[in-house]
């Protein structure tokens, strides 16, 4: 902080230093605003060995309850796909 005394380029030193800290925070917020991601976006879909993986389980019992699961059916027939925050929304309602 400058004093009662203060010349005037000590003054003008101040404000441009002043004014240079507050373009750089602004600048640096900007930089890292936090964005929320969906999990699919990020990651995309999974097969189900990756879904058994994704809900802690074996994957011979991810195939016992794969039909009662929400899915998507993949390029090639008798394969399905998953979605991290589907699965997430079937395991809150169990």
């Amino acid at each position: 902080m400058i004093g009662e005394g203060a010349t005037l380029e000590e003054l003008l030193a101040e404000r441009i230093a002043s004014e240079a800290a507050r373009i750089a925070e602004e600048r640096i917020r900007s930089m890292f605003e936090f964005t929320e991601f969906d999990p699919d976006e990020v990651h995309g879909f999974m097969d189900s060995r990756e879904a058994a993986a994704f809900l802690g389980l074996p994957y011979a019992s991810f195939k016992e309850i794969a039909p009662g699961l929400p899915r998507h059916a993949a390029i090639m027939p008798a394969r399905f796909r998953y979605l991290r925050r589907e699965l997430l929304a079937w395991a809150r309602e169990r």
